[in-house]
């Protein structure tokens, strides 16, 4: 059974981890309620973190760029940063 928990405030980090860890990436979560702030999970895994970001509609949950954008406008100065790395990251790939 899946356990809701009501919060503050709440972020997850993703950190990509060096060749000499025992891992390659960690994924942090950490919730804030009242004063109370914890690191609630810490995952170690060698595989990359995906992530999704879905809007509600009431009847219907459906992949939002408008959620991405809202989640990374509280993660970021500026949402320009974002595009001009994806546009770095891409061209690196097809390289």
């Amino acid at each position: 059974m899946t356990k809701i928990i009501s919060i503050d405030d709440m972020e997850i980090e993703f950190e990509k981890q060096s060749p000499e860890v025992s891992c390659k990436w960690c994924v942090y979560i950490r919730v804030r309620n009242d004063d109370n702030e914890k690191l609630l999970f810490m995952f170690k895994t060698d595989h990359k973190p995906r992530t999704r970001f879905t809007y509600n509609a009431g009847e219907l949950i459906k992949q939002s760029n408008q959620t991405l954008k809202e989640i990374l406008d509280t993660s970021m100065d500026d949402i320009e940063e974002v595009i001009k790395l994806e546009g770095k990251l891409n061209k690196k790939i097809k390289e």
